[in-house]
C-alpha cells in the first residue's frame, strides 16, 4: 500500500513537475545523479530532466523523469514515471513503470508492470517472476520464469517464458528462438505468425474477438450476399423504371442515341471517351473560381445524372439488335427489361462485368451527344 501510494503521488505531481522541467536555466539542477560509489540504506527519491541511478540503494527507487537510467543496485522495488526509462542494474524485487520508451537490459528479481508506448525486454535481461505489459510496441526477447500477460497492437517473442502466455494484441509473431513452456492463449484478429522452430510446451489457443467472429461468421456472409443480391435488384428496378419514363417521355431523345450507335458505333465510343475526360476537368476549372463555383455545382448534378442513365440508351440500342426479328415498338418496354437482365447478368462476371458497364457508359453518353447533334442539324436544315 504505501509503495502504491508513493506511486500515486509521483502521478499526481506530473504537471507541476512538467512545469518545472522547461526553464532551460536550470538544466544542471534538473540532473540528479547517484554515483555508482554510493550505498544508500534508505528509500531514493529523485525527479529531474535526467536522472541517473548508478549506486546502490538498500530500499525502494521512486523516479519521475524525463530521461531515467538505473543501472545500480536496487534492493528493493523501483517505481519510475518518465519519458524514456533504461534499467540495465538489478533490482532485487518489483518493477513498476509508466513512460514513453522502456528497456530493460538488467535482472528484475520478481515482477515487471509497464504501461509504455515502446518497451524492449533485451536478450540480456531476466525476470524471476511475471510480467504485465501495456504497450503499442512490445519486443520481448527476455527470460521469463513464470507467466507474461501482455497487451498490445505489436508483440514479438524471441526467448523463453517458464509459464503461459496471455496476449491481447493486433498482431503477434514467435520467432525460431521462443521458447514457451505453458500454454500460449491470445485474443487477436489475426492469426499469429509463429516460426516452425519455436517451441510451445502447451496448447495454443486463438480467440478472435467478438466483432470479428460477428463480420466473418456465417449470417454475416450470408446478409453479405444478400445484400449485394438486393442493391442488384433495387439497382435493376431503378433502371427499369427510369428507362420507361424516358422512353414515354423523351423519345425523340432516345431515338436520337439509339441512331447514332446504330451508324456512328465507333464515332460514339470515342465521343464517350472525350467527355468522361473533359467533364470532370471542366468541373475542377470551374470549382477553383468563386463565380464558377454554382456552375461547377450544376455540371456535377448533371454528371451525375448523365453516367447513370447513359447506359439505358446503350441497353436499348442492344434490345433493338438483339430483338431485331421482331415488333419492337409493339413491346419495346418487355424486350428492354429482357435486355436489361442480359446486361445485369453480364455485370456479374468478374472482367467482364467492368468492361461491359465502361463500354455502356462510353458509347451511352457518345451516342446522346452525337444524337442530339444530328437532330440539331436536322432542324436547321431548310425543308
Amino acid at each position: 500500500m504505501r509503495k502504491a501510494f508513493h506511486f500515486a503521488l509521483i502521478l499526481l505531481l506530473l504537471p507541476s513537475l512538467l512545469c518545472a522541467f522547461t526553464n532551460p536555466d536550470e538544466d544542471e539542477a534538473n540532473v540528479v545523479v547517484l554515483p555508482s560509489t554510493a550505498v544508500l540504506n534508505q528509500d531514493f527519491f529523485a525527479y529531474g530532466k535526467t536522472v541517473e541511478v548508478s549506486g546502490t540503494v538498500n530500499g525502494d527507487v521512486y523516479v519521475f523523469g524525463g530521461q531515467v537510467f538505473i543501472d545500480g543496485v536496487v534492493n528493493g522495488d523501483v517505481l519510475v514515471a518518465g519519458g524514456s526509462v533504461e534499467i540495465s542494474g538489478k533490482v532485487s524485487k518489483d518493477v513498476r513503470l509508466l513512460s514513453g520508451q522502456a528497456s530493460i537490459s538488467g535482472t528484475v528479481g520478481r515482477n515487471v508492470t509497464a504501461v509504455t508506448a515502446t518497451i524492449e525486454l533485451a536478450p540480456s535481461a531476466k525476470v524471476g517472476r511475471n510480467i504485465v505489459v501495456v504497450s503499442g510496441n512490445v519486443d520481448l526477447e527476455s527470460v521469463v520464469a513464470n507467466n507474461a500477460r501482455v497487451y498490445a497492437s505489436n508483440l514479438r517473442v524471441s526467448d523463453g517464458i517458464g509459464g503461459k502466455l496471455y496476449a491481447y494484441v493486433g498482431s503477434m509473431r514467435i520467432t525460431s528462438k521462443a521458447n514457451i513452456q505453458g500454454d500460449v492463449e491470445y485474443w487477436s484478429n489475426k492469426n499469429a505468425v509463429i516460426d516452425p522452430h519455436a517451441k510451445i510446451g502447451g496448447d495454443l489457443v486463438h480467440h478472435p474477438s467478438f466483432f470479428y467472429s460477428v463480420f466473418h461468421g456465417k449470417i454475416f456472409k450470408s446478409l453479405k450476399i444478400g445484400s449485394k443480391f438486393a442493391a442488384l435488384v433495387m439497382n435493376f428496378f431503378y433502371t427499369l423504371v427510369i428507362a420507361l419514363i424516358m422512353m414515354r417521355y423523351f423519345p425523340q431523345r432516345v431515338r436520337g442515341a439509339v441512331d447514332a450507335l446504330n451508324h456512328k458505333i465507333f464515332p460514339s465510343l470515342l465521343a464517350g471517351v472525350v467527355i468522361v475526360v473533359i467533364l470532370p476537368l471542366l468541373f475542377l476549372a470551374l470549382l477553383i473560381t468563386i463565380v464558377g463555383v454554382p456552375f461547377a455545382l450544376t455540371l456535377l448534378a448533371i454528371n451525375v445524372i448523365s453516367f447513370y442513365t447513359a447506359k439505358i440508351f446503350t441497353i436499348v440500342w442492344l434490345a433493338k439488335h438483339i430483338f431485331r426479328h421482331f415488333d419492337f415498338n409493339k413491346h419495346r418496354r418487355l424486350y428492354f427489361a429482357f435486355a436489361l437482365i442480359i446486361y445485369y447478368i453480364l455485370t456479374l462476371i468478374p472482367y467482364v462485368g467492368t468492361l461491359v458497364s465502361v463500354a455502356a457508359l462510353l458509347l451511352g453518353l457518345g451516342g446522346l451527344v452525337l444524337g442530339k447533334m444530328d437532330q440539331g442539324e436536322e432542324k436547321k436544315a431548310p425543308i
